[in-house]
């Protein structure tokens, strides 16, 4: 019989990386492979999959907030004022874009909180069950649109049920190279557990996965008002801050080593900018210079922590937007103090070392 509480704890401690530990086999001569005691093992396997798949079934419904309780209690729960408003915010635009397309989530609504670790990361569980570092809050400096992209991205794992299939997946593939590496019957109940343990945080996400989330977070956020080049801005910070190899990252945003490179994910975001643009506006990735209608417009200058590539990005993303909705006759550039505008789209602020009226007569030519 199915015991709730005992596999809801177990796959806890499973999804929170705690310690089980195991009977220690000893060490066995070798032998040849005994397909006798496989053939029965593998026949074991009907019924460990289909516990794997009750419990997970039971994270994902009745045991969800249980499940999103346990996580508080081992994680940590930051309740900064700033960061809490802007998640809620975040959560409140994102949620009601997908509603839009899946009305289910109305009845099961994402549980969401920010823990107390300060590295980068942020995953969603099973159960619609999200949380996102303190340490992204501060990497990122609180820029709602490249925040909204970080959440996008795990909102898309959660509406596509990657963690759900990537647990069931992983125990049949982990099981058949194992079977044929020991002949220790406890074996699948080891790699039960190690693929719940691996999967709850999303440390089982493939690099398709993380592609097709990487363009529905591009879909969500700008279907919610969010800048359009905010996906390629985050990924050019997070270049920017801890470089381009994947050992400086921490988590399921960039760890494993089948993941898309930043680069290509930054890419794929810039992509989409122009695509959206009409294929009006570029960024160069190297120089950070935007052009407009095939003309250079602008190298930004450093400013507010970010490079000149970072803000490219942003404000070409706002340039996007006004080509999206006027590819043949955008409106004219104006400087408002020190923000430059097209009719009501703010496109960038003047910072240090740029001069506001060269830009928007440099725009208004070439626009």
């Amino acid at each position: 019989m199915f015991n709730k509480k005992k596999w809801l704890s177990m796959s806890i401690a499973l999804s929170l990386g705690l310690t089980i530990s195991y009977s220690a086999v000893p060490p066995q001569p070798v032998q040849a492979f005994n397909w006798g005691r496989a053939i029965g093992a593998t026949a074991v396997t009907v019924a460990q999959q289909q516990q794997l798949e009750k419990q997970i079934n039971y994270l994902d419904t009745d045991g969800r907030y249980e499940h999103f309780n346990q996580m508080k209690a081992e994680l940590g729960e930051n309740h900064n004022y700033e960061y809490n408003a802007i998640l809620d915010d975040i959560m409140n635009r994102l949620t009601y874009v997908i509603s839009l397309d899946d009305p289910s989530i109305k009845d099961k609504p994402y549980n969401y909180f920010i823990n107390n670790d300060e590295t980068y990361n942020a995953f969603c569980t099973v159960g619609h069950n999200l949380t996102v570092n303190t340490g992204m809050f501060k990497l990122l400096n609180n820029n709602q649109d490249e925040l909204a992209i970080v959440v996008a991205h795990e909102l898309a794992h959660g509406q596509e049920e990657h963690v759900q299939s990537s647990a069931k997946k992983s125990f049949s593939i982990n099981l058949l190279a194992n079977l044929y590496a020991s002949q220790n019957p406890d074996i699948i109940s080891i790699i039960g557990a190690n693929v719940l343990a691996n999967n709850m945080k999303a440390n089982g996400i493939s690099k398709k996965q993380e592609q097709s989330a990487d363009d529905i977070a591009f879909d969500y956020t700008v279907k919610a008002g969010y800048n359009i080049g905010a996906g390629a801005a985050t990924w050019q910070r997070f270049i920017d801050k801890m470089g381009e190899s994947k050992k400086n990252f921490v988590g399921e945003l960039f760890s494993p080593s089948d993941h898309p490179s930043h680069q290509s994910r930054r890419e794929n975001y810039s992509e989409k900018l122009t695509e959206y643009s009409n294929d009006k506006v570029k960024v160069d990735a190297k120089t950070g210079m935007i052009t407009v209608n095939r003309h250079d417009f602008i190298i930004p200058v450093e400013a507010n922590d970010m490079s000149c590539q970072e803000r490219a990005y942003l404000i070409a993303g706002n340039l996007a937007a006004v080509y999206h909705n006027h590819p043949k006759n955008p409106p004219k550039a104006y400087l408002n103090g020190n923000t430059i505008y097209m009719g009501n789209q703010a496109i960038m602020v003047v910072e240090y070392g740029e001069n506001g009226n060269d830009i928007v007569n440099n725009l208004n030519s070439i626009r």
